[in-house]
């Protein structure tokens, strides 16, 4: 797990002459720091080891325990299996090669170069980020179904092309839908490291004759290896969770994958629970497989970009191609992200989803439908309770986490920080079943958690863990412990100190955590679904769950609904100050 996460996180170095302000020998923050490393163990790794654990056990909760490997044998016996591992495989592939080559293509041009609007084409990738992938892959639906596609509709009908062209049920679609939320994560962990580079190495290079796109591909990419190949691990692994999109696009098609496999698995009649955790366990294995990929052939290289000595950090002059990378940037905006949004806001006020041709087309009765839904108001207050508990709670979290590792002088606090990285290696749906069967398999609390909202936030805060205590802990890096020994000195005790100086320090970077956090609730599927019944369903389930029950025109209402209640937050922390996160 370390080299995998060394490579994709920015140290920020302790300021001259910073020490760690040392506790005393033994006292009560060192019995908290203890139970915290306990508390991480039982919530990270104990569901992860109980998970592989329960693969080899053919009762079900409750039931004496059975050891067996039958639930291996019948899921590797399943037909399904090797097609379903394949399609997995191969879309994951298919997204990281297109959606690694976008990242460096943006993240060049926005850092690197003197395109023009830089800083607007940031803004709307991180929008990219932020916009709920089930809402966007409806304007897609909407554009690209080979029945009542508008794209398609217009080259048949208008353009006279004899078959419609264009499947989103198909590979391509499901790759083509997750392009605008991958290319932007990607960008995100590829930024700062090309901000960080210094540009005298590519200024050598052009002075030696090399063109700009050799430069790109000679110097900045080579150089920016260990980024690029931790954001590609890293993507490559959240390619595995991708559920949602998968049940929309892929089962109408036939086409399956391990999640959508598991979920199946999960929903019989009993439960299989052996085979689900059996296939989960394939996805442990591919994560440690791909970590020891990544640490071998970065193993004993130099990549040093960033250097003690002062560094140059101007933009490249690109003349009169500028204008050509910032149209190619604008384009990939207006087609992955504004197009699909509006189409998306006019299949709402639609009669029937998609068609057209009707003498009474357009209509506001969908919007009062779900709007007067006891279920959809249900769903909403559930929304917002997890939402607003995971971001006040995972911020609270993150900010001690990231304390202890800084500050204090405990041994394992390496073990912490090593721990806080482990969510971002597991698939989203992993957890989500892992924390299933730990809370199947604590007895007498099982009516108290399962099902529970509490339960749906707990998952949250550890999904979100590793960016949150990142992103904190470089703040509290830049803060010198000298305010800490002050604050001693003067006689206020440590929590003087954290309530009144380092919190208020801290307030932006944990502003921007909460904001992420929440936004990731509200639209996060994978993470919860084996976790909810029907009074905990949040808006994003409900609307997977029209979705099923073949009522397109609620869920696009829920679908612009979600968007809008996303834009509200972000709107509302723009008010209070929020920064784009970053790491630079």
């Amino acid at each position: 797990m370390e080299s995998l996460v060394e490579s994709a996180r920015i140290r920020v170095s302790t300021p001259a002459g910073a020490r760690r302000f040392r506790s005393p020998k033994w006292s009560w923050r060192w019995v908290a720091a203890l139970c915290l490393i306990g508390l991480m163990i039982f919530l990270l790794a104990y569901p992860v080891a109980l998970l592989f654990l329960k693969s080899f056990v053919a009762s079900r909760p409750g039931q004496p325990t059975v050891w067996t490997i039958s639930g291996w044998v019948a899921a590797f016996s399943d037909a399904r299996l090797p097609m379903a591992l394949g399609n997995t495989l191969l879309l994951a592939l298919g997204r990281i090669v297109i959606t690694t080559a976008l990242a460096i293509f943006f993240a060049w041009i926005v850092t690197r170069t003197d395109t023009p609007f830089r800083g607007f084409i940031e803004m709307m990738l991180w929008l990219g980020f932020f916009l709920p992938l089930l809402p966007m892959t409806m304007g897609w639906i909407l554009l690209l179904d080979p029945h009542y596609g508008l794209v398609n509709r217009l080259l048949t009908e208008v353009i006279g092309v004899a078959a419609a062209p264009f499947d989103i049920y198909s590979y391509w679609g499901i790759i083509w839908c997750h392009l605008a939320f991958s290319t932007s994560v990607r960008f995100m962990l590829m930024t700062p490291a090309f901000s960080a580079m210094d540009a005298a190495l590519e200024e050598a290079a052009m002075v030696c004759g090399s063109s700009r796109a050799g430069v790109l591909m000679r110097v900045t990419i080579p150089a920016l290896a260990p980024a690029v190949l931790a954001s590609t691990a890293l993507g490559f692994i959240r390619s595995l969770e991708s559920l949602e999109i998968e049940m929309v696009l892929g089962i109408p098609a036939g086409i399956y994958v391990v999640p959508t496999k598991i979920w199946d698995f999960i929903h019989w009649e009993p439960p299989l629970y052996d085979r689900a955790t059996a296939l989960c366990s394939i996805f442990l294995l591919l994560i440690l497989l791909l970590i020891w990929l990544q640490s071998a052939f970065l193993g004993g290289r130099e990549f040093t970009t960033v250097t003690g000595r002062s560094h140059m950090s101007e933009v490249l002059p690109l003349g009169r191609w500028r204008w050509l990378t910032c149209a190619l940037c604008l384009l990939f905006i207006a087609l992955m992200i504004v197009l699909p949004l509006a189409t998306l806001i006019m299949g709402t006020f639609m009669e029937l989803f998609g068609h057209f041709d009707l003498e009474k087309t357009w209509t506001a009765r969908h919007w009062t439908g779900v709007f007067t839904d006891p279920v959809f108001l249900r769903s909403l207050r559930n929304s917002l309770v997890l939402g607003l508990g995971a971001a006040l709670g995972g911020t609270v979290a993150y900010a001690s986490l990231s304390y202890l590792i800084v500050r204090s002088t405990l041994p394992g606090r390496r073990l912490i920080d090593t721990l806080s990285w482990l969510p971002w290696a597991l698939p989203g749906i992993l957890i989500s079943l892992a924390l299933l069967w730990m809370v199947l398999s604590s007895g007498a609390y099982v009516k108290l958690a399962y099902g529970s909202v509490g339960l749906l936030i707990l998952a949250i805060i550890i999904k979100e863990m590793p960016l949150g205590t990142q992103m904190i802990k470089a703040a509290v890096q830049q803060i010198g412990a000298e305010l800490e020994e002050a604050s001693s000195a003067a006689g206020a005790g440590w929590l003087n100190y954290f309530g009144r100086i380092l919190l208020p320090l801290l307030k932006p970077t944990m502003v921007s955590v909460g904001i992420i956090v929440f936004i990731s609730a509200i639209r996060d599927i994978p993470t919860i679904i084996f976790l909810s019944t029907h009074e905990s369903r949040t808006l994003s389930l409900l609307m997977l769950d029209y979705i099923a029950e073949a009522d397109q025109e609620k869920a696009a209402v829920l679908g612009v609904f979600i968007v809008i209640l996303i834009f509200a937050m972000l709107l509302i922390a723009r008010l209070l100050g929020f920064r784009r996160p970053s790491l630079r």
